[in-house]
């Protein structure tokens, strides 16, 4: 999850308030304004009903609402009843789980102090204690808050048996802590992000125009290349094999099943390295690969092997059937229609010569505008983040980071889905032709060079004789 909450989950908060529509204003943040209890409380103290949201890494989204001012106190905590106050939660590991904790009749709701940050409950039994005093933000860019949340928790709120570390995962390292002033009023529509990756408006016609355009790529005339070879990489899961299916899917108009797809968590579904081509509609060729695990690693020398071009089609990549120099099958002499033009990295969200791409596949597990229609991807700041970060994990450009959706739950092609996979493919074609083009310079330059030994040679051998 992000860092704020979205309309969908406001318009969850709204109903379990219960009195009609709202508006939510951000007075404090402890990643802008510091996680400082004094600041805390110059900023939310007095300011009428507040609703508290904590996230963190895993996921986790949850916190309290009540409808009574935080109030200014001294060092001795105030406790303070409120009938309407409740705990919640919205997301559980990513996943959105809302649920709401109401107060209990007759108990404390929340207790104030100038040196703690909000805590719902009371002195003596707090239920969530976020922090006191000042807390410094991590080198893991998260702030370990000082509070409890498991000793009382279930005291002052109804939680139904639901344990603390079903809310926040056992632990109160936050990246975000957040107080919103809640007061009655219809919410704005927020505007739309900037379009922050330009492309055509989604649509028929971009559709039938990327298909046209990945058609008419082709590798460079005179080397002997049919077709681009892209190699997909990644680990077990990241979706290389449901990618395999999503451009097969693109080009037949109905979704594919060719690449087997499925399986544990612990044993790759690809056990060789297998081919797929699409006709005349792309001159590409997806080379789907085994899955890598921790403890099931790819082989480097068998994986330079199959850069090179050495490694046949079809061959079996279990850990077990190594492929070596001395086999039958081994390609001795590749030539530039074997080798691998273009290496993809598949990632659910190595230094070579040759060009680097990386897909990131799921997107609309982590993005809810880009769930409820893929052509919201390029404006949805939780993509661009992700881009940003893979970008400088992997240390590529920005535009070698293609953010993809595979079909999986889809019975019928999504004309969204299949333009966003024609803008990956026409990328990836893209990075294969500049390498293929800076080749084909490379064998001209090397046979120029030849030409002019040769006749060097002949002149010399001229002389001799005369």
């Amino acid at each position: 999850m992000g860092k704020s909450l979205t309309e969908k989950d406001f318009d969850q908060v709204e109903s379990w308030i219960g009195t009609g529509t709202k508006t939510f204003n951000l007075l404090y943040s402890i990643t802008r304004d510091g996680c400082d209890s004094s600041v805390f409380h110059e900023k939310c103290d007095n300011k009428g009903p507040t609703l508290t949201v904590l996230y963190n890494k895993e996921g986790s989204v949850y916190g309290g609402y009540t409808s009574v001012s935080w109030p200014t106190s001294k060092r001795k905590p105030l406790d303070q009843t409120d009938n309407s106050g409740f705990l919640y939660q919205l997301y559980f590991s990513g996943l959105n789980t809302p649920k709401k904790y109401s107060v209990k009749s007759g108990h404390t709701a929340i207790c104030s102090a100038s040196y703690l940050g909000p805590v719902f409950g009371s002195a003596s039994a707090h239920d969530v204690y976020t922090f006191s005093h000042e807390i410094q933000k991590s080198s893991s860019g998260e702030y370990n808050l000082d509070g409890n949340m498991h000793t009382h928790f279930g005291c002052n709120y109804d939680t139904a048996g639901i344990s603390s570390k079903e809310v926040n995962n056992g632990h109160l390292r936050v990246t975000e802590l957040g107080v919103y002033a809640v007061k009655d009023g219809q919410r704005k529509t927020p505007p739309l992000p900037t379009q922050w990756r330009k492309t055509s408006e989604f649509g028929s016609k971009m559709l039938m125009s990327l298909k046209e355009e990945v058609k008419g790529i082709q590798p460079p005339e005179g080397l002997d290349v049919p077709h681009f070879n892209i190699l997909l990489l990644g680990t077990l899961g990241s979706g290389k094999s449901s990618f395999c299916n999503l451009v097969a899917s693109v080009f037949r108009g109905r979704i594919s099943h060719r690449a087997r797809v499925g399986g544990d968590a612990q044993t790759s579904t690809t056990t060789q390295l297998t081919p797929y081509t699409f006709g005349d509609k792309a001159s590409i060729q997806l080379y789907d690969t085994r899955g890598v695990a921790e403890s099931d690693t790819l082989d480097l020398l068998q994986c330079n092997f199959i850069l090179d071009g050495h490694v046949p089609d079809f061959h079996d990549m279990s850990p077990t059937h190594l492929l070596k120099c001395s086999d039958a099958e081994f390609r001795t002499t590749p030539t530039l229609k074997n080798e691998t033009h273009c290496a993809v990295l598949v990632l659910d969200g190595s230094t070579v010569e040759i060009p680097q791409a990386a897909l990131i596949t799921k997107i609309d597990k982590f993005c809810e505008k880009s769930a409820e229609n893929i052509s919201n991807t390029f404006l949805s700041p939780a993509v661009k983040d992700l881009v940003d970060n893979v970008a400088d994990l992997l240390q590529l450009p920005r535009n070698s980071i293609l953010p993809v959706k595979n079909y999986e739950e889809e019975l019928e092609i999504d004309e969204n889905i299949n333009i966003l996979a024609l803008l990956a493919i026409r990328q990836i074609m893209f990075f294969a032709e500049d390498y293929l083009g800076n080749m084909k310079v490379k064998q001209s330059r090397r046979g120029k060079g030849k030409a002019n030994r040769g006749q060097v040679d002949g002149d010399v051998l001229g002389s001799d004789t005369a």
